[in-house]
């Protein structure tokens, strides 16, 4: 029998079982157990503070011993009041989820929708770049869970410990991707976007402790080995960088030597102004001008508002001239839509830097004729005012207009992927090649800081002791012209004259009527370098005045004014119009004396042709005493009798290949003599062709000291071989080497072929035809002849600088010449044999280079010089496949 007033032991299961179901824990775990959590970036700690997200981040998931703080770059200097903290406040704050123990149901599923609401909320409230970057961060997230789950390494999408360790492995061993998603061979992820992948994985387990408030107890998601991980890993990218074990950028990339040049600049301005639609050659001029006199990004511009152009006069560094500018009313420190207001950021004030246009020194660069543009564009050829039924005594009808917006609405921003793709037009119009398109402006203007003074002025291509005067402004446009452009602007700016809140409006309608001028001189200006230019369909240049003041009234101004301006360019143009006529009456004598002068070369050409062996005509006919070419043997032709002035008789290639090789210029190996095919008799001469023998300079001919002659030494009338002939003539071989050397690395050698040719018959240099007009003597000659001599040098890092070069080049063909010699094997088996030994290893990848190549029989040469086997060179694939399978 149980106790007096003791419950039964089954009412005391139920009860506890009870109690068990009310748990908070068991609750999330019944609901959530299937749910699929869905991570979103998470953007501030507190939205009044304004904190950076990763700071927070790094506070929420830091563990003591991780130094997360040193090793990730930030510091921790909001630790005010944290000696004041009682002793278990922490556990209180980390146990908030346990109050919903005595709530119902319903109850939990509410706080936890409140939880993630707040955490999605600080998400939207971040700028537009980093919802972006996040977005990339949450789709590389699940990509690693959907691989990782498949093969059973994790048990779902929770961001825990184990998951974060394979997610940094993951992440560090993968290669870079370009734009469209597609792997770089070859390539490793940087510390620095190892570094952003891991705070977006903390972003997402952000909202999963919101959704699920028990992970931080039962499943953590940092410790001190996480950190150690990622520390570790960005570590070695900085070393894989450093080190150059990939391969590197350009060394002058992000340099101030690879500034662009003005030419470049200039065709790329073109390209914007040859677009076929009228819209965006309008808005590609206005944003590559007023970028390159702000220096604004591109997705600042983008943001820019019509309302946002105000008109100002600003002051030059001397305190006297008075320059005129409109200003961009936003800010360019991404504030995003803190926008004008002055915002405190980890205890430093930021103001807005607004962007500023003022005339440049070049008419075709300026921004305000840009803007000029833009203006008739909208108000007289798309008539903006009517179509929106715009009323600028009301500011919310027209104060949400984009500068740059789409094409159905004003209101809607320019598409930034189709401004990414109108700025790669233009480039590809100019042929200019560069991965930064709508920052391009913002990159180049650090980097001309030695031309600036003051930015503003120096963007506009002028300095700050300069006196301010763009020549191109004093240019009279007549009266009549400047009522074609917005005809309407005096009549809006007495509507809105006086009347209160409508002072910005009175404004734009002052600066529509002041950039009427530069819309007809700066329209001038690119007439002349771009007549064809799409904008020239806008209503105002499509009248006949118009377009004569352009050609001919604007140019005769514009010439006058620089002149008197003292410009030494404009006098010695206006000089040379009246030089003109007097050099055209001595174009007959001239006439006479150049014929003289071809006579007198004529003449000379003949009497010192024999002094040139390193010019000569291929053979018409065999002139050895015996039939087969000599090794290392050139052979002449007959010289002609006398020249004429008959022009040398092209041909086709085919007829080329079709001539017998024994007429070519030199057969290069000693080792192995190939006999060459006789000359076909034929009763029609062969083509002849012109080979002209690389020699070193004059000096090499002289001992140092000697005095040096005019020409190189005589080697013969009817034939000149290497080693015979030229060889012995060069007193000086350490001055060959500069001359003789391989142009080409190891690398840019096109086939194993090409580099056994240049070794054993020589380097062959030809023209912009493909046609062969150069040849060098073969390599194995020189080195058998001059030996190291020809690789000497008085400085001894330029020796061994030499020396490794010719070790590394000679490595392939040297095992090439042992293969045929010991193993009497083909060329082309030798040659396919390396081509395989150097082959990829599976499909997909792609074969190795011949840099490789070289290493790996430079390795095998020191493996058997190591093993102590006798053999003069390299082994075999065979012998080494061989001993690795032993």
């Amino acid at each position: 029998m149980h106790a007096l007033g003791a419950p039964p032991i089954p009412l005391l299961f139920l009860a506890a079982l009870l109690v068990l179901i009310l748990q908070p824990e068991f609750l999330a775990l019944a609901f959530d157990r299937q749910r699929i959590l869905l991570p979103s970036s998470f953007q501030q700690e507190s939205e009044q503070t304004g904190e950076d997200s990763e700071a927070a981040l790094l506070r929420e998931y830091n563990v003591p011993g991780a130094n997360a703080y040193e090793m990730l770059g930030y510091e921790d200097d909001d630790d005010e009041g944290e000696g004041d903290r009682e002793e278990g406040e922490e556990d209180d704050e980390a146990d908030d989820g346990d109050d919903d123990e005595d709530g119902p149901e319903d109850m939990v599923a509410f706080r936890r929708g409140v939880r993630v609401a707040a955490v999605q909320r600080f998400e939207k409230n971040r700028r537009p770049g980093g919802r972006k970057t996040q977005n990339a961060m949450v789709r590389a997230w699940n990509e690693f869970t959907t691989i990782h789950t498949s093969s059973k390494k994790i048990p779902d999408n929770i961001v825990d410990e184990h998951s974060l360790l394979l997610y940094i492995k993951f992440c560090a061993e993968r290669p870079k991707r370009d734009r469209k998603g597609n792997d770089i061979p070859g390539t490793f992820v940087g510390a620095s976007q190892l570094k952003k992948l891991f705070f977006g994985a903390l972003r997402i387990r952000k909202e999963q402790d919101a959704n699920l408030p028990t992970l931080a107890r039962t499943r953590p998601a940092t410790s001190v080995i996480v950190y150690d991980s990622i520390k570790t890993r960005m570590d070695e990218a900085l070393t894989r960088e450093r080190d150059q074990f990939e391969d590197a950028p350009d060394i002058r990339a992000n340099t101030w030597l690879s500034q662009v040049t003005e030419e470049q600049l200039r065709d790329v301005g073109f390209g914007f102004l040859a677009h076929r639609q009228l819209r965006l050659a309008v808005w590609g001029h206005l944003a590559w001008t007023a970028q390159h006199a702000s220096g604004n990004r591109g997705d600042d511009f983008r943001a820019l508002k019509l309302a946002e152009l105000q008109p100002t006069v600003l002051k030059h560094p001397d305190k006297r001239t008075d320059i005129y500018a409109v200003l961009g009313m936003q800010s360019e420190e991404k504030a995003g839509k803190r926008g004008m207001r002055t915002v405190t950021f980890y205890s430093k004030v930021i103001n807005p830097v607004y962007s500023t246009f003022i005339a440049n020194a070049k008419p075709e660069m300026c921004p305000l004729g840009g803007f000029a543009f833009y203006f008739h564009y909208i108000y007289d050829e798309k008539k903006i005012i009517d179509t929106m039924k715009l009323d600028y005594k009301i500011n919310k009808s027209w104060r949400q207009i984009r500068v740059l917006h789409g094409p159905k609405s004003p209101t809607t921003p320019f598409n930034e992927q189709n401004f990414y793709n109108l700025i790669s037009k233009a480039y590809v119009h100019a042929g200019f090649t560069s991965r930064l398109k709508a920052h391009l402006a913002r990159h180049l203007l650090g980097y001309r800081q030695e031309s600036m003074g003051w930015a503003i002025l120096g963007a506009a291509g002028f300095r700050s002791d300069e006196i301010y005067d763009p020549v191109w402004r004093r240019v009279r446009v007549p009266e009549v012209f400047l009522q074609l452009v917005c005809p309407m602007a005096e009549e809006m700016r007495e509507k809105v004259a006086g009347v209160e809140h409508l002072s910005g409006a009175f404004n734009h309608w002052e600066m529509v009527i002041e950039l009427r001028e530069y819309f007809f001189k700066c329209g001038a200006a690119i007439w002349q370098l771009v007549p064809n230019s799409t904008i020239f369909r806008l209503p105002a240049f499509q009248n006949a005045d118009v377009r004569n003041w352009m050609t001919t009234g604007y140019p005769a101004q514009l010439s006058a004014l620089q002149a008197a301006a003292g410009d030494p360019l404009e006098i010695e143009r206006i000089q040379n119009v009246q030089l003109v006529r007097v050099l055209n009456g001595m174009r007959g004598s001239l006439s006479s004396m150049t014929q003289e002068l071809r006579e007198l070369r004529a003449m000379v050409g003949r009497r010192t042709a024999m002094f040139t062996p390193a010019r000569a005509l291929e053979a018409t006919r065999t002139v050895l005493d015996h039939d087969e070419a000599l090794p290392g043997t050139l052979i002449l032709p007959d010289l002609p009798d006398r020249l004429t002035s008959t022009p040398v008789r092209q041909f086709s290639t085919s007829d080329r290949v079709q001539q017998s090789s024994s007429s070519h210029s030199v057969q290069q190996s000693s080792n192995s003599t190939p006999t060459p095919s006789r000359p076909e008799s034929s009763p029609a001469p062969r083509l002849v062709t012109q080979v002209e023998l690389v020699l070193p300079p004059l000096a090499a001919f002289f001992l140092q000291g000697q005095p040096i002659g005019m020409v190189h030494p005589v080697f013969g009338m009817r034939s000149a071989r290497w080693v015979e002939d030229i060889f012995p003539a060069i007193l000086r071989p350490a001055l060959c080497w500069d001359v003789w050397c391989p142009r080409k690395t190891m690398e840019q050698f096109e086939s194993i072929k090409e580099i056994w040719e240049v070794y054993s018959i020589g380097e062959r240099i030809c023209d912009d035809d493909g046609t062969r007009t150069k040849m060098k003597p073969p390599l194995k000659l020189v080195a058998q002849f001059f030996r190291h001599e020809w690789r000497s040098s008085t400085d001894k890092k330029e020796q061994n600088r030499k020396a490794k070069a010719w070790q590394r080049f000679r490595g392939i063909p040297e095992w090439i010449e042992h293969a045929m010699t010991n193993r009497r094997i083909s060329l082309e088996v030798a040659i396919q044999e390396l081509e395989d030994l150097r082959a990829a290893e599976s499909a997909t990848e792609e074969p190795r280079g011949l840099n490789w190549l070289a290493n790996h029989l430079a390795d095998q040469r020191k493996e058997a010089v190591r093993q102590q086997v006798n053999v003069p060179s390299l082994c075999t694939p065979s012998c080494s496949s061989s001993r690795t399978g032993g």
